[in-house]
Protein backbone atom coordinates (compact mmCIF):
# COMPACT_ATOMS: atom_id res chain seq x y z
CA UNK A 1 0.00 0.00 0.00
CA UNK A 2 1.43 3.83 -0.41
CA UNK A 3 0.46 6.33 1.47
CA UNK A 4 -0.40 8.48 -0.71
CA UNK A 5 -4.27 9.87 -0.46
CA UNK A 6 -6.84 9.12 -3.05
CA UNK A 7 -9.23 11.89 -4.22
CA UNK A 8 -12.59 11.62 -3.27
CA UNK A 9 -14.86 11.86 -6.52
CA UNK A 10 -18.46 12.89 -5.70
CA UNK A 11 -20.72 10.27 -8.07
CA UNK A 12 -24.29 11.77 -8.56
CA UNK A 13 -26.47 9.71 -6.56
CA UNK A 14 -29.39 9.69 -9.03
CA UNK A 15 -29.06 9.10 -12.87
CA UNK A 16 -30.26 11.77 -14.96
CA UNK A 17 -31.55 11.28 -18.58
CA UNK A 18 -32.22 13.90 -21.44
CA UNK A 19 -35.23 14.26 -23.21
CA UNK A 20 -34.29 11.60 -26.19
CA UNK A 21 -32.46 9.25 -23.84
CA UNK A 22 -35.24 9.17 -21.68
CA UNK A 23 -37.84 8.41 -24.99
CA UNK A 24 -35.39 6.11 -26.38
CA UNK A 25 -35.67 4.20 -23.23
CA UNK A 26 -38.92 4.15 -22.58
CA UNK A 27 -39.42 3.28 -26.65
CA UNK A 28 -41.78 6.19 -27.34
CA UNK A 29 -41.56 9.30 -29.10
CA UNK A 30 -40.23 12.56 -27.71
CA UNK A 31 -43.36 14.12 -28.26
CA UNK A 32 -44.77 11.75 -26.05
CA UNK A 33 -42.98 12.03 -23.62
CA UNK A 34 -43.35 15.51 -23.25
CA UNK A 35 -46.74 15.18 -23.03
CA UNK A 36 -46.78 13.23 -20.64
CA UNK A 37 -44.71 15.24 -18.15
CA UNK A 38 -46.65 18.28 -19.40
CA UNK A 39 -49.93 16.21 -17.77
CA UNK A 40 -47.73 14.93 -14.53
CA UNK A 41 -48.02 11.22 -15.72
CA UNK A 42 -44.08 11.18 -15.69
CA UNK A 43 -41.84 13.24 -13.16
CA UNK A 44 -39.95 15.80 -15.05
CA UNK A 45 -37.36 17.85 -13.72
CA UNK A 46 -35.55 21.25 -14.82
CA UNK A 47 -31.83 22.03 -15.22
CA UNK A 48 -31.54 25.73 -16.72
CA UNK A 49 -33.89 24.87 -19.82
CA UNK A 50 -33.33 21.62 -19.87
CA UNK A 51 -36.11 19.20 -18.78
CA UNK A 52 -34.70 15.72 -17.39
CA UNK A 53 -35.74 12.64 -16.17
CA UNK A 54 -34.21 10.42 -13.17
CA UNK A 55 -33.69 6.53 -13.55
CA UNK A 56 -36.27 6.23 -10.68
CA UNK A 57 -38.91 8.36 -12.65
CA UNK A 58 -38.61 6.20 -15.77
CA UNK A 59 -38.73 3.04 -14.17
CA UNK A 60 -41.75 4.00 -11.84
CA UNK A 61 -43.92 5.05 -15.10
CA UNK A 62 -42.86 1.48 -16.50
CA UNK A 63 -43.98 -0.15 -13.40
CA UNK A 64 -47.33 1.64 -13.31
CA UNK A 65 -48.12 0.59 -16.93
CA UNK A 66 -51.42 -2.04 -16.52
CA UNK A 67 -50.33 -5.59 -17.21
CA UNK A 68 -51.00 -6.65 -21.17
CA UNK A 69 -49.69 -10.51 -20.70
CA UNK A 70 -53.07 -11.93 -20.24
CA UNK A 71 -54.74 -14.63 -22.57
CA UNK A 72 -56.16 -11.94 -25.34
CA UNK A 73 -53.81 -9.22 -24.69
CA UNK A 74 -55.95 -7.09 -22.78
CA UNK A 75 -57.05 -6.26 -18.87
CA UNK A 76 -59.35 -8.93 -18.24
CA UNK A 77 -58.56 -11.53 -21.06
CA UNK A 78 -61.44 -9.87 -23.22
CA UNK A 79 -60.35 -10.35 -26.85
CA UNK A 80 -60.88 -7.30 -28.79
Amino acid sequence: MTDRHMPVVRVPNQRLFGTKAAARYLGICVDTLRAYADLGRIEARRLGRRRVFTLDALDGFIDALPCYDRPGGRPGGKEA
